[in-house]
């Protein structure tokens, strides 16, 4: 389905213009010169909703009317307050306009002009909107193992490229923990203490043989210190019993006295030096057992530890097991999804568009211009109608490649392109039904030529100084 005819009313710029458009058909001429404001009289047309600014300057009203191939009328009328847009079919207007447009045409949405010259990331995200492609949201959410919104069925490539990022993004950080506990359980085990070795035994046991050789060094030397005091005592007594005897005596007793005492003191030395040497193995033998304690506990706590974190690494190395099958089957379910479209040989990997395996940059001139006119058709509906502005971005080459694809996809474009001079019509293919005229505005200043293909009369279009561009 096709448009036959186009008038345009007061609309934007336009005075009065009528004509009939082929299957492709160039609006040029300098900036200003109306161009653009055809294309937004068509969008309007196609478009519910109200916009004031839709309306000519001084004007009361303006209207757009489409008249398609098979007779049915679109017509949309603007005023300062309010727009009111009417379908007619075998002349008789039908109810649900907008209902009966939107099952027509897509808002001709998509314009392959952009998609050529969009930078990479927005051209990937022009391509995935467009794509008809219904994802299954549960499967997608089985093999990928997140949550995927319901909502999402309709986004398409969109939906399993963002899934697709999740994934790959948690298995980056999961790799990245299982990496770094590996790392700490190197480290700990270098600087894990060895087994300890030497001295065994209990401590208290220990502390217990201290406690008996102290005892029995405190009774020795009490056992000394009372056997002295007794013989002091015994002395005493018998130096007062002959003391009056005589001096002599008194001295022997005396000396012998200092002989005891210095024998005792002897004793006494060697009963702590028995003692210490005694004592020496046994805190050599405890000191032992506490370094031996706390390196045994060290080391408890650092095979505790890396037990832990074995475990820990061994769980995420099989989680990142796990999302690297979800990637695959990810993949493997966008391929079989990329199978039935309808642009055979099309995908994205990383954020690029690819088809056959080869990068959109790098495929020719007329492979980018088919892939864009593609997707514009995909979108186009069944009114097949595409609005282009700014065609004068594409080099000859490609704009030569450009309007073959499109005469040969079965669109009907209507394109603009900045030119020297006036505004100009030209149109290219066979058109559905006989031209109209352009009428010119009540007051005519300039007429702006308007070219038509061969089989076409057309009068002149509406004058320039009277569009308001």
């Amino acid at each position: 389905m096709k448009i036959s005819k186009i008038r345009i009313s007061n609309i934007l710029g336009i005075d009065e213009l009528e004509f009939s458009p082929g299957a492709y058909t160039e609006l040029s001429g300098s900036n200003g010169s109306g161009k653009t404001s055809v294309l937004e009289s068509i969008k309007a047309a196609l478009s519910g909703g109200h916009d004031a600014t839709l309306l000519r300057k001084g004007a009361d009203k303006g209207e757009v009317v489409l008249v398609l191939d098979d007779g049915t009328e679109i017509s949309k009328r603007v005023t300062a307050t309010g727009s009111d847009t009417k379908v007619k079919q075998d002349g008789k207007a039908i109810s649900r306009a907008g209902e009966a447009i939107k099952r027509l045409t897509d808002l001709v949405s998509i314009n392959p002009v952009e998609f050529l010259t969009a930078a990479k990331k927005d051209r990937v995200q022009i391509m995935l909107e467009a794509m008809p492609i219904q994802v299954d949201t549960g499967y997608l959410s089985e093999i990928s193992g997140t949550s995927v919104d319901a909502g999402l069925s309709d986004a398409g490539l969109a939906a399993i490229e963002a899934v697709r990022k999740s994934v790959f993004d948690e298995r980056t950080i999961t790799n990245r923990l299982a990496k770094e506990k590996r790392a700490t359980i190197t480290q700990l085990q270098q600087a894990m203490p060895e087994a300890p070795a030497g001295v065994t035994g209990s401590d208290d046991e220990l502390r217990q043989q201290v406690a008996d050789a102290t005892a029995a060094k405190d009774a020795e030397l009490e056992r000394i210190r009372d056997k002295l005091v007794s013989i002091k005592e015994a002395n005493h007594k018998h130096i007062d019993e002959i003391r009056a005897s005589a001096q002599a005596q008194i001295d022997a007793i005396m000396t012998e006295q200092a002989a005891t005492e210095a024998k005792a003191a002897a004793k006494r030395e060697h009963v702590i030096q028995r003692h210490i040497d005694n004592m020496t193995p046994i805190n050599h033998a405890l000191e032992l057992i506490r370094n031996n304690r706390e390196n045994i506990a060290k080391r408890e706590q650092a095979i505790a530890t890396i037990d832990k974190m074995e475990a820990e690494a061994v769980t995420l190395e099989a989680q990142a097991e796990t999302q690297t099958q979800a990637l695959a089957d990810i993949d493997s379910y966008k391929a079989d999804l990329l199978a039935s479209l309808p642009i055979p040989g099309i995908e994205v990997r990383d954020s690029e568009i690819f088809r056959d395996g080869v990068q959109f940059d790098r495929l020719n001139t007329a492979q980018q211009v088919e892939i864009a006119v593609e997707i514009a058709k995909l979108r186009a509906g069944e009114l097949g109608v595409t609005c282009c502005d700014g065609l004068e971005l594409l080099d000859e080459q490609r704009y030569a490649a450009f309007k073959d694809a499109a005469m040969k996809s079965g669109l009907q474009l209507f394109v603009t392109r900045v030119g020297e001079g006036d505004f100009s019509l030209s149109t290219s293919g066979e058109q559905s039904a006989p031209a109209a005229v352009a009428k010119p505005a009540s007051k005519p200043k300039k007429t702006a030529p308007v070219a038509t293909a061969p089989a076409v009369k057309a009068a002149p279009a509406a004058p320039v100084d009277d569009f308001d561009f």
